[in-house]
């Protein structure tokens, strides 16, 4: 049974929620239910989320969802594309790289945590084979309940 308060989903049998006690017992069966968890969440776009990575440059607290830190990168390399085209020498490109440095590693660290894991395991970058768990944590699905990182986005 799934509880409309908090989320949590009960054994089919439960007369109450195992979270927050609430009575399940007028609650239709799983299959048969249509409800809503609120209002739809805002939809990220690629100015949103340009605008919110760059407000929070240095912010490693929090949570980023995957619309958020992908069209971030995909900011970033834009601007760098741009920047090796309009500079063939690289000057250009590289200090470019240094300013949006930081506000990627902060991006990073909250797209980690959205999974709630620590920023820290970003080092993993350093070894060639530690790409793909990194690679895998920022395309999956963030938890979708409070972690230890805070509320879902």
């Amino acid at each position: 049974m799934f509880c409309q308060k908090c989320g949590q989903n009960n054994q089919d049998l439960a007369k109450f929620c195992s979270r927050c006690g609430t009575s399940l017992g007028s609650v239709a069966a799983p299959s048969d239910m249509r409800f809503s968890a609120g209002p739809a969440p805002e939809q990220m776009t690629f100015g949103k989320a340009i605008s919110t990575c760059l407000s929070k440059y240095a912010d490693f607290k929090g949570r980023a969802a995957r619309a958020e830190y992908w069209w971030f990168v995909l900011f970033t390399c834009l601007v760098s594309v741009v920047a090796i085209i309009i500079d063939p020498s690289e000057v250009l490109a590289n200090v470019l790289s240094l300013v949006f440095f930081l506000p990627s590693l902060a991006a990073a660290t909250r797209r980690l945590h959205d999974g709630n894991r620590s920023g820290w395991w970003q080092l993993l970058a350093i070894t060639v084979i530690g790409l793909i768990p990194l690679l895998i944590w920022m395309c999956s699905k963030g938890d979708p309940h409070r972690n230890d990182y805070g509320q879902p986005v």
